[in-house]
């Protein structure tokens, strides 16, 4: 799935620098707000998100919310701390950091499902590389190759490209930072926990890789649906064991046939029992709803389906 060049503008805001420094201390209490309210979000929801906070100020014009995009760790410890009123994040929380909400609030964190992703290798536009299996991206990117790839996988030629001088030519295997969701989420499927290569180059941000896969067709990273731009391209993926390549299409997403499918959510600190902050009720509400749904689709990304949407409306409550 492309995504046109103009929305690199949106992007160019995802640098890391600075952006742990830049959360900002709440009253512990998160009371309803007359100032504006503040989410602490992972990278690559900052401009899904910017999308549905332009959307609802034209319905809501005195809504203000001020977004801190960070790595999805530092997402949790903002919410944990009371620093942040939503919790945009592109993976679960995982075991620890829920134990951790639980033993400080008392009570888990609620999560609410807000759209549909998914993870998608990204090659140059140039590059011939069509299809991958799963196997040989664990073998590409990590030493053990706990997927059972019996080799390890180190040139083009390794997956079978030739012709020009493709065969002998290194992989420029690209990652992401440490903490972020989508490096937990590669580690977690295509890795399954296994150990990294050290000389896989982790870029600051998703336009850092963008940017050096666009200029080399010997790169190749992952990201998720919204940053394929137009001089790139998704490979599509073989699941394990199987022999029938499956792209990354809205359908193939939502159904789960492709391999490597998202939820993406937004964290909350709501109490049993009680109420969410009404304008935070709101905004979730119109993420949820038809308009809101329409700003995913229209960021590359998958709208959920009419049952989860129900059942997340019930979560945010009245």
């Amino acid at each position: 799935m492309e995504v046109p060049l103009r929305r690199i503008a949106l992007c160019l805001t995802l640098g890391l620098a600075g952006l742990q420094s830049a959360v900002l201390p709440l009253a512990a209490q998160m009371a309803p707000q007359t100032d504006g309210y503040v989410a602490v979000g992972s990278l690559n929801m900052e401009s899904t998100f910017l999308l549905w906070v332009d959307a609802y100020k034209a319905k809501r014009p005195s809504f203000r919310i001020e977004l801190q995009p960070a790595v999805a760790s530092i997402v949790v410890k903002s919410l944990l701390e009371g620093k942040a009123h939503l919790a945009p994040m592109n993976r679960e929380m995982n075991a620890e950091e829920v134990a951790a909400c639980t033993a400080k609030w008392g009570y888990a964190p609620t999560r609410i499902a807000v759209a549909m992703d998914a993870l998608v290798v990204i090659v140059n536009k140039s590059n011939p590389l069509k299809e991958i299996k799963i196997e040989q991206l664990d073998a590409m990117y990590s030493s053990t190759r706990l997927q059972g790839w019996p080799k390890n996988i180190a040139t083009w030629g390794d997956l079978g490209i030739s012709g020009g001088n493709w065969a002998a030519r290194p992989i420029l295997r690209l990652g992401r930072p440490d903490g972020s969701g989508l490096r937990a989420f590669f580690r977690e499927s295509v890795e399954m926990g296994g150990k990294a290569k050290e000389d896989n180059k982790r870029g600051v941000d998703a336009m850092s890789m963008v940017e050096e896969i666009i200029s080399n067709q010997a790169a190749i990273g992952y990201g998720g649906l919204g940053e394929v731009f137009a001089s790139t391209r998704a490979v599509s993926i073989i699941p394990k064991g199987g022999k029938t390549a499956v792209e990354p299409t809205p359908a193939a997403v939502v159904d789960g046939s492709y391999p490597l499918s998202m939820v993406l959510y937004i964290y909350v600190n709501k109490a049993p029992g009680k109420n969410l902050d009404p304008g935070l009720a709101d905004f979730l509400r119109f993420i949820l709803s038809k308009d809101g749904q329409k700003q995913v689709k229209a960021n590359g990304l998958v709208p959920l389906p009419d049952d989860l949407i129900a059942m997340n409306l019930r979560r945010i409550g009245k």
